[in-house]
């Protein structure tokens, strides 16, 4: 994942996060610089708002707080806001999570359907005798979960 951070503590700036929507996007791309909004829009601002007293302390995104204690790492598919204290744990986790995928992406090319990956038939079946048996709990026995 490429992941950009801001680094407000030594005015760097590796890309913007927008709770809104931004403007100028081709000269934004044609800079280089990573935008993640909730869209473009053709004009201005249409109101300015107060500017919360700590807001070069903190930020809010939606129902985030985020302040210098976290980490901003964003891609193509958007933005997520972690502790910096649990990086280490966190990278780990989402490591296991895309060699898991790449690892059924991998049987799929070759053939076998995720269906056959996470023994779908033996689900049914043994819910068949433990209808309180959920499918995550197969995937935890079986070894296919992968958002844990």
């Amino acid at each position: 994942m490429t992941s950009w951070l801001w680094r407000h503590w030594d005015a760097a700036l590796d890309g913007i996060v927008i709770w809104g929507l931004h403007r100028d996007t081709a000269d934004i791309r044609q800079i280089g610089l990573p935008v993640f909004s909730l869209g473009a829009v053709p004009t201005g601002p249409l109101s300015l708002d107060v500017r919360p007293d700590d807001a070069l302390e903190s930020a809010t995104v939606g129902e985030w707080t985020v302040d210098g204690a976290d980490l901003v790492l964003g891609d193509e598919d958007g933005v997520l806001f972690i502790p910096a204290a649990h990086a280490d744990e966190l990278f780990a986790l989402a490591e296991s999570i895309r060699d898991t995928e790449r690892r059924q992406a991998e049987h799929i090319r070759a053939g076998e359907s995720l269906r056959s990956q996470v023994r779908f038939k033996a689900y049914l079946t043994a819910r068949e005798q433990t209808p309180s048996l959920t499918f995550r709990d197969h995937l935890r026995a079986v070894g296919g979960a992968i958002e844990e």
